[in-house]
């Protein structure tokens, strides 16, 4: 991917974000996040934007787009060396992830269980992945 193609794709990405309402389009689009995430041009230009996102969407708290932003954020931890590329923008992502959970936690019963089925699900594979590392060891 060229640093020509990341921006607008990315660009594209975030200027649809409140309509992916079904789940085949929301997994079609973290599909295409993460298979990004693989290319350094995209993943700093994703990150960029991302943060901005975040922190313009904890001014309007819109549930459920803070819900795919921290979906996302984790996607850019979880999937990219994102964590060993920018130190403070780590942490930017990580207060904001913060905030983006107070919310959330706030909101519907509905959301409120998404999300801690979620974090559930995200803190679970973690906690394997480093059973199994330390059973290699």
């Amino acid at each position: 991917m060229t640093s020509d193609i990341a921006p607008v794709i990315v660009d594209m990405i975030f200027q649809t974000l409140a309509i992916y309402d079904d789940r085949a389009s929301r997994k079609a689009v973290d599909d295409l996040i993460v298979k990004g995430l693989g290319n350094v041009t995209f993943m700093k230009t994703f990150a960029a934007m991302l943060v901005q996102v975040m922190e313009k969407q904890l001014k309007f708290c819109f549930d459920t787009v803070c819900y795919r932003l921290l979906i996302w954020s984790c996607l850019l931890l979880e999937k990219s060396q994102f964590a060993t590329v920018s130190k403070n923008a780590f942490v930017r992502v990580a207060s904001t992830q913060a905030s983006l959970l107070r919310i959330i936690m706030e909101s519907s019963f509905r959301m409120r269980r998404a999300c801690k089925r979620f974090m559930f699900h995200l803190f679970s594979q973690v906690w394997l992945d480093t059973v199994h590392l330390y059973e290699i060891i």
